[in-house]
């Protein structure tokens, strides 16, 4: 278990070292001894995305480098070679976590790639036709036709937010996705997440996860609740989400796990995800 220093923002974080562990750490059981013999080896060097913020439809390109790894995995992505380099382009703002492994050490890395709306095409304005006069064999003068009207352009839509995703959860790692896309005009984003007490915690360890959920959509059923795939205990497990507004939540978690999840879903589409690792 280890730690990672990260820049202003998350997006690029420093070596990974696998620290000498405080005095007090004697006697909270096996897994700390196992932590003690791990092998020192194991550093993350780089993990960057360049650029860090793009428009939509926009790429970026994560870089990474890990030393002393006998796996290395990137979430959204799969198993990655200890060092390299791919292409992303996310549709939104999403969070990128690193996983290093070697035999019983493992170090993580957070970085977000932030998706800013695309300017909206100006509208084209469609000429009036002109009109020629008809030249009449008689004296008398032919009435002019009329031309036209103009079409008024069709006025821009203006993009609605729901305000700045969050990227962490204190010093815990924070992974958010969205699965099922809102349509245009609507939105749901994940605000604040904070968590008591701090990472890293261990097995059984009762913390208390709240956050705040903001949307703006026309949906009258929206609920937050426990990940099927998930192994902790929460209480309350699940609870309603105003469709159109903020939603704040405080709840209790007992790790049995190593993260927690929690999804927010409108039926059986789940629309926003997020992930809280415990170390």
């Amino acid at each position: 278990m280890g730690t990672a220093a990260t820049s202003t923002g998350g997006r690029r974080w420093g070596r990974w070292l696998p620290g000498v562990l405080p005095v007090a750490l004697i006697g909270i059981g096996c897994e700390a001894l196992d932590f003690l013999n791990q092998p020192g080896g194991l550093a993350i060097q780089r993990f960057a995305a360049t650029p860090a913020e793009i428009t939509a439809g926009g790429s970026a390109s994560l870089s990474w480098d890990v030393e002393g790894a006998d796996s290395v995995q990137i979430e959204g992505i799969g198993t990655v070679s200890p060092k390299g380099s791919r292409q992303v382009s996310p549709a939104w703002s999403t969070t990128y976590v690193l996983t290093a492994r070697a035999g019983t050490s493992s170090a993580t890395a957070t970085l977000q790639v932030v998706v800013q709306p695309g300017p909206s095409p100006s509208p084209t304005p469609h000429p009036s036709p002109s009109v020629s006069p008809t030249p009449t064999p008689t004296p008398s003068p032919s009435p002019s036709p009329s031309s036209s009207p103009t079409p008024s352009p069709t006025p821009t839509p203006v993009p609605v937010t729901c305000g700045q995703q969050a990227s962490s959860a204190a010093n815990c790692p924070l992974i958010v996705v969205k699965p099922d896309a809102l349509p245009v005009g609507q939105c749901i984003d994940l605000n604040r997440v904070t968590v008591t007490p701090a990472c890293p915690v261990g097995f059984s360890t009762v913390r208390s996860i709240s956050f705040r959920i903001t949307a703006r959509t026309s949906r009258s059923t929206l609920q937050w609740r426990r990940a099927a795939e998930n192994g902790d205990v929460l209480d309350p497990s699940s609870g309603t989400i105003a469709g159109n507004g903020q939603t704040n939540v405080t709840l209790t978690d007992i790790v049995l796990d190593d993260e927690a999840k929690i999804a927010i879903t409108d039926g059986s589409n789940v629309l926003l995800r997020f992930t809280v690792r415990h170390h």
